[in-house]
């Protein structure tokens, strides 16, 4: 017993011991990396100093910071105060997902990037993602194929220092808030942003007659009686909706938002989780989007099919199987298919294009993140194979291409 006593000693001792050494490799290689190694990429530097050098933890807590932007092709610098956070729920909740997205909140509206100025402002990591590329496509495939959607996101590539060590490749993202120059309506005329939110852990959250788990957002100060005031509306759409009624909704953008999300196979997208919505007053509409979160799809997961680029999905979803009960919404969707279905295989060119740009960026990142050629969740299916870049970015076109064919079949069938 004594010997298994100590044997157990040296195990856990060892243990720490190895964990301890790759903190202290991973602090010192990414220390390696220069502000110069980044600009020589020709994209966007952005350095973050915590107050303290704090190590940012917290999903809640912000820690007071300075910041430096610096666009290398334009020359222009912003810079001031802010504030810094954590963001996410999966990436901070999985072990394997080390690289974490964070919320920027600057002391004062600003234009970063040449993107509107606000004040907050969302630094994704997509740690799960290999390519770097699926939120970025699902980007393009609001704005420049199903590009009727009234307000998408934009992003930039950007390279994240925090403390003086280079954190990775990021993309700094427009938040998805009623505030000026984003989802364009305004709270102070009765209007709101709500979501589709498994977890039910914002500050207002509710389950639907049908099942479906809300939370409404809100930026300014709303009392009790006004968050009641937004469920209230959410719940009547729902009913007519459920009794063949469309009144309420923006059948074009539910029907352009399905799209993306059914051609990538999204899976957050089937009313799970990530699926934003919002309430314009003086239309008395709910418009669908913008689209949002796109990590696990296009095939990079591992579970419900979604690996498959056959079967429905979206499709399923508790709203979109009684919009598909409605034979013009139906007849909506394959038009707006059959419209676009040439932008579609030229987006796969634009996959490729995108990539090859940005290889050199998602190169240096790996380099500190040890992602590709690594179990990693999601764990897609062939990911001990696929060694390089290069088949990663492969296997997500070869997977939109398969999927792309099938809906060519499947949706004309309805």
């Amino acid at each position: 017993m004594k010997i298994l006593r100590h044997s157990f000693s040296f195990i856990v001792f060892f243990s720490f011991f190895t964990i301890a050494l790759l903190f202290i490799a991973y602090a010192a290689f990414s220390a390696e990396i220069t502000l110069d190694d980044c600009r020589a990429l020709g994209l966007p530097v952005l350095t973050i100093e915590t107050e303290g050098a704090k190590k940012i933890k917290s999903k809640e807590k912000y820690l007071n910071a300075q910041y430096v932007l610096i666009d290398e092709a334009t020359g222009e610098e912003s810079f001031g105060a802010c504030k810094i956070r954590g963001r996410g729920n999966t990436t901070w909740q999985t072990r394997e997902l080390y690289k974490k997205p964070y919320l920027l909140k600057l002391g004062e509206k600003k234009s970063l990037l040449g993107l509107p100025a606000a004040e907050k402002w969302v630094l994704m990591a997509n740690t799960a993602d290999k390519t770097q590329l699926r939120n970025f496509y699902a980007e393009y495939l609001a704005s420049r194929v199903w590009n009727s959607l009234p307000w998408t996101p934009k992003s930039r590539y950007i390279s994240l220092f925090v403390n003086g060590q280079y954190n990775g490749l990021y993309q700094i993202y427009e938040k998805i808030e009623a505030v000026s120059g984003r989802v364009p309506v305004d709270e102070n005329d009765g209007s709101f942003v709500f979501a589709v939110n498994s977890r039910l852990n914002k500050e207002w959250n509710f389950t639907s007659e049908h099942g479906v788990r809300f939370s409404i957002r809100t930026t300014i100060h709303a009392d009790e009686n006004e968050m009641k005031r937004r469920e209230s509306i959410v719940r009547l759409a729902e009913e007519k909706l459920f009794s063949s009624s469309l009144e309420m909704f923006d059948v074009s953008s539910f029907a352009e938002w399905y799209l993306i999300n059914e051609l990538t196979k999204n899976h957050d997208a089937n009313f799970g989780s990530s699926c934003y919505l919002y309430y314009d007053s003086k239309l008395n509409k709910i418009f669908m989007g913008p689209a949002w979160d796109f990590d696990i799809a296009a095939g990079n997961i591992s579970w419900d099919d979604c690996d498959k680029p056959e079967g429905f999905w979206i499709k399923n979803a508790v709203w979109y199987e009684a919009l598909f009960e409605n034979p013009a919404f139906k007849e909506l969707v394959k038009q707006k298919w059959r419209e676009k279905r040439e932008a579609v295989t030229a987006s796969f060119d634009f996959i490729q294009q995108e990539a090859s740009s940005l290889k050199a960026a998602v190169l240096l990142n790996d380099a500190v993140w040890k992602n590709i050629g690594h179990r990693q969740w999601p764990h897609a299916p062939g990911w001990k194979k696929r060694k390089t870049y290069e088949s990663e970015v492969e296997y997500m076109i070869d997977f939109l291409k398969k999927r792309s064919q099938w809906l060519d079949s499947a949706l004309f069938s309805l």
